[in-house]
C-alpha cells in the first residue's frame, strides 16, 4: 500500500494571504471551496486573530491557466 501524503504535490484550491497594509503576514492556503469561506470567516471573528488582517485571494489555477 502507497502512502497518502496530504498537501504535498497538490495544487492548492486558494491562498489567502493576510496582510497589513502592504505587509504580508500570513497565509492560509486552501484545497476547495469549502475551506476557502472557512478561512474568510475567520475575518469576520472581531475576537480572532485574522480580524485585523485584510484578506486577499489568489487563485493558483487561474494564474497558470492565464500564463499558459
Amino acid at each position: 500500500m502507497n502512502p497518502v501524503f496530504l498537501g504535498f504535490g497538490a495544487t492548492p484550491y486558494a491562498v489567502i494571504i493576510w496582510r497589513d497594509g502592504d505587509e504580508a503576514k500570513s497565509k492560509t492556503i486552501c484545497f476547495d471551496e469549502i475551506e476557502l469561506q472557512e478561512g474568510l470567516a475567520m475575518h469576520d471573528n472581531p475576537n480572532g486573530f485574522y480580524h485585523k488582517f485584510e484578506p486577499k485571494v489568489y487563485y493558483p489555477e487561474q494564474r497558470k491557466e492565464m500564463i499558459a
